[in-house]
C-alpha cells in the first residue's frame, strides 16, 4: 500500500507542477492519468478483497492489488525518470 500512496502523490505532484515548470502538456496528461488509473486500482483491490475469506474470491481485486502495489509504481517511476530527463535536457545552458 506505501508504493501505491507514494505513486498517487508523486504522480498527482507532477501534474500539478508540469505547467509551472514548462513541460509539456502530455507529461502532465500522462502523470494525471497515471494517477488516476493507480487510485482506480488501490480502490479495486481495497473494496474487491475487503472481507474476501478464501484466496479465489475475488481475482479482479486480486488482479488489481498487484497492479497498485508493482505495475503501476513500476511504470510511474519510468516515466519520472523520462520526465526528469527531458526537463533537465530542455534547461538552457548558462
Amino acid at each position: 500500500m506505501l508504493a501505491g500512496a507514494i505513486t498517487l502523490w508523486t504522480m498527482f505532484s507532477l501534474w500539478l507542477i508540469a505547467p509551472i515548470a514548462r513541460l509539456p502538456p502530455m507529461i502532465a496528461r500522462v502523470a494525471g492519468t497515471l494517477a488516476a488509473v493507480e487510485l482506480l486500482a488501490m480502490l479495486m483491490w481495497s473494496y474487491g478483497g475487503d472481507r474476501c475469506i478464501q484466496q479465489t474470491c475475488a481475482p479482479l481485486a486480486q488482479a488489481a492489488g498487484i497492479a497498485a502495489r508493482t505495475d503501476i509504481p513500476a511504470l510511474a517511476a519510468a516515466f519520472l525518470v523520462v520526465a526528469l530527463v527531458r526537463m533537465l535536457r530542455d534547461q538552457p545552458n548558462p
